[in-house]
């Protein structure tokens, strides 16, 4: 746990809806209480366990009556009683740091200390809150492991040949076996019990690592419900019975024993169960790529490598590649957001990574500033305005600028806030002004930890802006229309003051819109500035052109909600949890039942192929 404290109370409420897990002394569970349920319990202790934003724990002896509401969760005790309250948070900070040179194997020894962050290595560490995120790496004169960085003994190891390529390949692996990654002639995975598995197949080095820890995850996920929370999970369900493997006996033993049963299982009769593995990163076998792997490593990212023996590449901000040592230049990589249907393309900086460690959350309303510097963009001012603030569960404190000069702009950027929402014109020289233009390059400090730059050719200055501060943007590497950028502004204005990620609101923006595709992500597009009233975020697409309705339901990850995650759909015929993110369904539903789901709260819908907002769906368009 992070925190515990003693309190004296009656009861207490959090401001959204949560599934509420009810355990005994022992940590066994007894019941869960899901949305629109309640639950009275006799006088006994009790461990309340609330999966909110954090794991939150209330410990107390007490009558107990629980109480899940669409918009909010109620413990109440029978009078005032003395309760235990603890929290397990997602350890998104690095602890320390490893300095490494450049040579292949002092990388590969400072990738073997990634699993030291790991909370446990059981099959619970399928959990995020159970994944920390693994210790920095710099590139420096010499190795050095800090000596409070200790690997967990699993028996496990990666043989590799002793190339970048093959490390940086290997990483996410690694970390999520905390496995040591040592020089060997062919790329496979070894256990100290003697069982060998190959990482080399005809589909290439790297697809084959994908493959291996995606198998190993998933079963891990269907395994843990052995342990201390039994849910009906659907993955399970649908496996079970071809598992070549009993799940009760392999629950608990050795990571070793655990790794030969689940490889030994067919990778073709579990693939269509695992959950979406939607972020990949292309690195390159160069020095200045070693840093950015604990980052990608800390989502399980893929990595992708291309034998390429070319000198340091490094990208200037006008999109051109150089060759140079230059250090006013900032080495990028290239990274991918995919699901099978669409992919966002993105630009990753290093420094985004660093300020989203060096961040720390403030006291208060969250910070919104919308600059307008073009009076005929005035229709997506107002548009937005509107959009960001409007939920009751959240203070918000909205500043709207207009018609800036260059040094009002400039002191603007500089100035701390969650989210930047600009709309304007951007050129070649910068940001256009009532005066003149302002280059991004000139600020000292950007003080917005995110943002939307909703103007023309803008990818150029959000570069700029991530290495002056910020962690990520959405910007434009195109020309947009000006109607078109007021109807994309506003849909992702909504979409992240919902609490979705940047990646899922562009995702979603371009079911919408084709002109989405013009938009694209730079930084940490995982970043979310709000959280969602649910704890969930989601798209649900509603088919009603065949006389009965179904449902299918597309569930992403941010920077809270990671892989591995626990997903169950408010709808009655349910009552089994997902895996997340991934897409469920179609699922059947008749009409009231639709009906009292669509009414249940605002979210994200395509109904029959059209983007619409629940609540502005009429009873008669669904037929």
């Amino acid at each position: 746990m992070d925190s515990a404290v003693e309190i004296t109370t009656s009861g207490f409420e959090i401001p959204s809806s949560n599934v509420v897990y009810v355990r005994d002394s022992n940590w066994t569970l007894i019941d869960e209480v899901r949305l629109n349920e309640q639950l009275d319990l006799p006088e006994k202790e009790y461990i309340i366990d609330i999966s909110t934003g954090i794991k939150l724990y209330a410990t107390a002896k007490s009558e107990v009556h629980i109480q899940n509401k669409d918009r909010n969760t109620v413990i109440r005790f029978g009078e005032r009683t003395p309760i235990t309250v603890s929290a397990r948070s997602h350890h998104t900070r690095p602890a320390t740091t490893i300095s490494t040179t450049a040579e292949p194997t002092d990388v590969m020894e400072a990738i073997s200390m990634f699993g030291s962050a790991l909370k446990t290595t059981g099959s619970e560490r399928s959990y995020p809150t159970l994944r920390g995120h693994p210790p920095t790496i710099t590139v420096d004169n010499e190795l050095n492991i800090p000596d409070e960085l200790t690997l967990p003994n699993t028996g496990v190891r990666i043989e590799v040949p002793p190339t970048l390529r093959h490390a940086f390949v290997v990483a996410p692996l690694a970390y999520y076996l905390a496995a040591t990654v040592v020089p060997g002639p062919k790329p496979r995975l070894v256990t100290d019990s003697g069982f060998s598995c190959s990482l080399e197949s005809k589909d290439g080095f790297n697809s084959v690592v994908s493959r291996v820890i995606r198998q190993i995850f998933l079963l891990d996920c269907i395994v843990r419900t052995e342990g201390t929370t039994p849910i009906q999970l659907y993955e399970r369900q649908e496996l079970e019975s071809v598992l070549d493997f009993n799940i009760e006996d392999i629950y608990g033993q050795p990571l070793e024993n655990q790794l030969e049963a689940y490889l030994s299982t067919p990778f073709a009769e579990i693939a269509s169960y695992i959950p979406e593995w939607r972020l990949k990163t292309d690195l390159k076998e160069i020095p200045e790529h070693v840093e950015f792997l604990p980052f990608i490593v800390a989502g399980l990212g893929t990595i992708s490598v291309e034998q390429d023996a070319s000198a340091p590449t490094q990208i200037a901000f006008d999109g051109t590649s150089a060759n140079t040592t230059d250090e006013s230049e900032t080495v990028t990589a290239s990274q991918s957001w995919h699901d099978g249907h669409t992919e966002i393309t993105s630009t990753i900086l290093l420094s985004a990574f660093e300020n989203g460690i060096d961040q720390t959350p403030r006291d208060g309303p969250l910070e919104i500033v919308v600059v307008c510097n073009d009076q005929a963009m005035r229709d997506e001012l107002l548009s937005v305005y509107s959009s960001y603030g409007n939920r009751d569960d959240l203070p918000f404190d909205i500043t709207v600028f207009q018609d800036l000069t260059t040094a009002e702009l400039e002191e603007v950027l500089s100035r701390k806030s969650d989210f930047l929402h600009y709309i304007g014109h951007i050129d070649s020289d910068g940001f256009r002004c009532s005066n003149g233009q302002l280059d991004a390059a000139n600020v000292e400090k950007i003080g917005a930890k995110a943002f939307l730059l909703n103007a023309c050719q803008s990818h150029d200055q959000g570069l700029q802006l991530i290495e002056a501060g910020s962690i990520s943007g959405i910007v434009t590497l195109d020309t947009v229309a000006n109607k078109e950028a007021v109807r994309i502004g506003r849909t992702i204005s909504n979409l992240l003051n919902y609490g979705y990620s940047l990646y899922a609101a562009l995702d979603i923006t371009r079911m919408e819109t084709n002109l989405g595709n013009q938009y694209h992500v730079i930084g940490d597009g995982k970043k979310t500035i709000t959280q969602p009233e649910t704890g969930l975020w989601s798209i649900y697409a509603i088919d009603t052109d065949s006389g009965s309705a179904t449902i299918s339901i597309k569930s992403y990850s941010g920077n809270q909600e990671q892989k591995g995650s626990l997903f169950i759909p408010y709808l009655n015929s349910i009552d089994e949890y997902y895996i997340s993110p991934n897409q469920i369904g179609p699922i059947s539903v008749e009409k009231p039942q639709l009906v009292k789901f669509i009414n249940s709260d605002r979210f994200p819908v395509l109904l029959d192929g059209q983007f619409q907002w629940s609540n502005e769906i009429k009873l008669s368009d669904l037929h």
